[in-house]
């Protein structure tokens, strides 16, 4: 552990402790976009189907949506400096891996073992710009952080495109592991040490029961269409789903310092922006990948071309989250909050018309409106849950805000992709977006019944290392949507 310590002879500016802490975040998020563009093409490459290709995508997700909150304690436990250094290094050779993948399986397998290894980087990474700047600028701070990791995929995109259609995808994870290695290096030389803490531990085994809970349900879903539902791979995944979830409940009541305070959720105002976020982040990561496989066989696009498409959607989403503050302010959380979920769904419905029509402008359009209402709407949810929850315990109620957003999107993907293939027509594409659509309007309906307060302020601090495209809004403490929680009411 000694290399992992920090450097006593040199002190950096907070400005570049920031710099080079964002250059390992951004070098981490720049391919998901347009990885999902060349998901046909990574299919072919692999002789497999796209259908089990998407899980290059979802499998990743459930990892992340697992391992955060855990890395959270385990930076407190072990200081945030090594979390980043191990999770960076970790994640660098991973991409390597990845870039060297032979089959389907091993592509996934060393995307979900990155996704584990990233999970540590970015709690820590925030953690630990937090502790160099005062707290007056830590709203600067926030905004800068919501810039990078929104403007890091559509960089993605302009320069993954072009070079994935020329050369390969491989070429892309190379370039990742790279940067990766690149940002290690800096952050060994600059990065300051935190605090370590004793007193906190990380619920390993409840991670994994969640885990084999989800990961079987998703698993039987998504092989139902290719096996059928009387497989015994299906069958199986569907019984041991709902066992796995028991072990977790039953563990979860008997620890000290759970994974997730299952108390917690009988708070309106906690139970809501989750279920809010499983309706939201499902169809609208879902409709990313089905854009790309439609925009593939509807309209025969090669990858350069499908990521410009999908481009205004990172595009869109930076500045309705940017907007967010001023909207709520101005009309009021629940407003703003249906208004963007319902546009998201407006936005998934408008790319399967314009599949429908051949109109490109059409899909595009349906992206950007999908991005900006998913910008906009975020901000106020996530205020409400780290409002209901309290100060002391903004990483606990975010990180379980991160974590189901991330399992409605493994699940969207999984489960919405299945319904197509590489063969799919128009009509079909028409169908598939407007029950993702369909699907959307739940969260409208959820959202919709949070309790919001009339009076917002800027934030203090950002709200949570889990959840860095929040730019949350936190409430002015003279109006609360409910009664001030007790101390036994709010997470542990």
């Amino acid at each position: 552990m000694r290399f992992l310590d920090a450097p006593t002879e040199r002190t950096y500016s907070a400005r570049v402790v920031q710099f080079v802490a964002l250059i390992g975040v951004a070098s981490s998020s720049f391919t998901i976009t347009v990885l999902s563009a060349a998901l046909a093409d990574i299919a072919d490459d692999l002789n497999s189907s796209v259908s089990v290709v998407t899980w290059v995508i979802a499998a990743p997700l459930l990892a992340f949506a697992v391992f955060t909150p855990m890395a959270g304690k385990l930076g407190d436990l072990h200081g945030h400096r090594q979390m980043y250094l191990v999770g960076f290094a970790g994640a660098a050779v991973m991409s390597f891996v990845t870039a060297s993948a032979w089959s389907a399986g091993t592509l996934i397998a060393a995307r979900v073992v990155a996704q584990a290894f990233s999970a540590s980087t970015g709690p820590s990474a925030l953690a630990i710009i937090m502790s160099v700047f005062p707290e007056s600028r830590r709203t600067h701070v926030a905004g800068t952080w919501s810039a990078v990791l929104a403007a890091s995929p559509a960089v993605g995109v302009v320069i993954g495109g072009p070079l994935i259609e020329l050369t390969s995808w491989r070429l892309l994870f190379v370039i990742q592991g790279i940067g990766m290695v690149v940002a290690v290096a800096f952050a060994w030389r600059v990065l300051p040490s935190t605090e370590r803490r004793t007193d906190h531990t990380f619920d390993l085994r409840g991670g994994i029961f969640l885990a084999l809970g989800i990961g079987s349900l998703l698993i039987a879903i998504n092989r139902a269409t290719q096996l059928g539902w009387s497989h015994p791979v299906v069958v199986a995944g569907l019984l041991m789903a709902p066992i796995w979830t028991a072990l977790f409940g039953w563990w979860e009541r008997r620890i000290d310092h759970p994974l997730v305070d299952l108390d917690s959720l009988r708070q309106r105002n906690v139970a809501l922006p989750l279920l809010s976020q499983i309706f939201l982040n499902g169809p609208y990561m879902a409709g990313l990948v089905l854009t790309s496989l439609m925009l593939s066989s509807v309209f025969s696009l090669e990858t350069a071309a499908i990521s410009l498409m999908i481009l205004p959607r990172p595009l869109s989403f930076s500045v309705g989250a940017a907007m967010a503050g001023s909207l709520v302010e101005r009309i009021g959380g629940r407003i703003i909050v249906m208004t963007g979920t319902a546009a998201v769904a407006a936005g998934l419905a408008l790319v399967g018309i314009g599949a429908s029509e051949h109109r490109l402008l059409l899909v595009g359009i349906g992206v950007g409106i999908a991005g900006a209402g998913s910008g906009i709407a975020r901000p106020p949810i996530i205020a409400a849950l780290t409002d209901a929850v309290g100060e002391h315990a903004l990483g606990v109620g975010t990180g379980m805000l991160n974590m189901t957003s991330q399992i409605g999107a493994a699940a969207g993907i999984s489960i919405l992709s299945a319904l197509v293939t590489a063969e799919s027509s128009a009509d079909r594409y028409l169908t598939v977006f407007v029950i993702t659509a369909t699907i959307g309007l739940c969260a409208v309906a959820a959202s919709g019944s949070i309790g919001f307060p009339d009076v917002v302020r800027a934030p203090r601090a950002a709200a949570s290392p889990v959840s860095p495209y929040s730019a949350v809004i936190r409430t002015d403490d003279r109006r609360r949507p409910s009664e001030p929680l007790t101390p036994t009411d709010r997470l542990n």
